[in-house]
């Protein structure tokens, strides 16, 4: 689900996390976190994370969720695209798999913080029915969280 051909790059919280180590990343994400560029491929870097390409996903999303690293285009990203770059890499970690009909919700949601926060309980209501109710819990109230930070 994840696009290989995304470039992402160091926001200044993943600068301080290199440094800091406050985050109990895996070796794999720091390896990532070091590595990422602002300027090549997301898949480019699979080899270094110590992953398939087809596993990036996994890789990169605690990094977004961190705020450590943001998707590149051509500048900085609207606070919304980012909140939900960001959810849709949680939807991807929670759900694994199975995360598809969920990223397509939180894909449509445009606009407001409030559209995205609709999408996100329409996406843990579709998630408790056809996926996983524990699973929707839990993803549900880590966007909350993400979304109120």
């Amino acid at each position: 689900m994840t696009d290989l051909h995304a470039i992402y790059a160091r926001t200044e919280a993943g600068l301080q996390e290199i440094k800091a180590r406050a985050f109990d990343l895996t070796r794999g994400q720091r390896n990532l976190l070091i590595v990422i560029d602002g300027k090549s491929a997301l898949g480019s870097f699979a080899k270094m994370a110590g992953c398939e390409p087809e596993q990036m996903g996994e890789v990169l999303a605690p990094l977004v969720e961190h705020g450590l690293i943001a998707l590149v285009a051509g500048g900085p990203l609207p606070a919304e695209t980012f909140a939900a770059q960001t959810l849709i890499a949680l939807a991807e970690r929670v759900f694994e798999k199975r995360a598809g009909p969920v990223v397509l919700k939180l894909e449509k949601a445009v606009g407001s913080g409030a559209d995205l926060l609709t999408a996100v309980e329409s996406a843990a209501k579709l998630a408790k029915l056809t996926i996983d109710e524990s699973k929707a819990r839990d993803f549900l109230a880590e966007a909350r969280r993400l979304m109120s930070a």
